[in-house]
């Protein structure tokens, strides 16, 4: 069943209209019709199921039936990834799947080994890119939330926010060199349910050393993806299977 996303907070009984571009898509690309059922998720990440009532001037007006009370398809934790820019569509790929292994904040990092510069307009525009990503790949694998997609942000503010996260680690292909393989299994065994965990990977070109130390300094850990070195856009997928191995399989 087809899922959408409003920004409204929903009760059963209530009509409703979705935003333009899923009204489109409901209306033209899944050719809805009168009495078909599309789920929909609230601004308080409920989830609906819902049926189409009528479809005046290609607008479908749809009524909430119930709550889908069994619908938890989230982590148990809160997963931050923070990353560097990585060339051409490698960072779409990355909020795609890391949305897809759920993933709840997304931090583009601008580091001093990135080869792509976002600069200007630019920025805004990435942005907007990546949340659209984001949702349509939370609409496609069933999820209650939609990751949020930060601003483009630094090492310096990682470290002015330290304190926002309980578990803090740094994929640092260096530790992996050093055959160093066992903290991130220990940090998930330390992790409770509600918990909320940040996790910095480098763009193509990694991490420097005074990145990895001004990190350091504010608790943040080494942490290696088993023994090979992994693609830029190949860790934060990597890492996330491994939470969800670890907490939900």
């Amino acid at each position: 069943m087809q899922r959408y996303f409003s920004k409204q907070t929903l009760e059963v009984n209530q009509q409703i209209q979705l935003e333009k571009v899923d009204n489109h898509h409901i209306v033209r690309v899944m050719r809805g019709k009168i009495d078909d059922e599309v789920i929909i998720v609230d601004s308080t990440n409920i989830a609906y199921k819902a049926k189409i009532e009528t479809i005046e001037d290609n607008v479908a007006n749809l009524r909430i039936i119930n709550a889908l009370e069994d619908q938890q398809t989230e982590l148990p934790i809160q997963v931050t990834i923070a990353c560097g820019l990585s060339k051409n569509d490698k960072i779409d790929l990355i909020v795609q799947k890391a949305t897809e292994c759920g993933m709840n904040e997304f931090i583009p990092l601008a580091l001093d080994r990135d080869v792509v510069k976002w600069k200007g307009n630019k920025i805004s525009n990435r942005i907007e890119r990546l949340e659209r990503i984001s949702k349509e790949a939370a609409e496609q694998c069933h999820r209650n939330v939609i990751p949020e997609i930060s601003h483009l942000s630094t090492i310096d503010t990682l470290q002015k926010e330290a304190d926002n996260y309980k578990h803090k680690l740094i994929a640092y292909e260096e530790t992996a060199k050093k055959g160093q393989h066992g903290q991130l299994k220990e940090t998930l065994k330390e992790v409770q349910a509600g918990d909320n965990l940040i996790i910095v990977f480098g763009s193509e070109g990694g991490l420097t050393e005074l990145e990895v130390a001004k990190l350091k300094e504010v608790g943040y850990i080494e942490c290696s993806l088993g023994p090979r070195i992994l693609r830029a856009e190949t860790a934060p997928i990597y890492a996330l299977s491994a939470m969800s191995y670890h907490l939900e399989v």
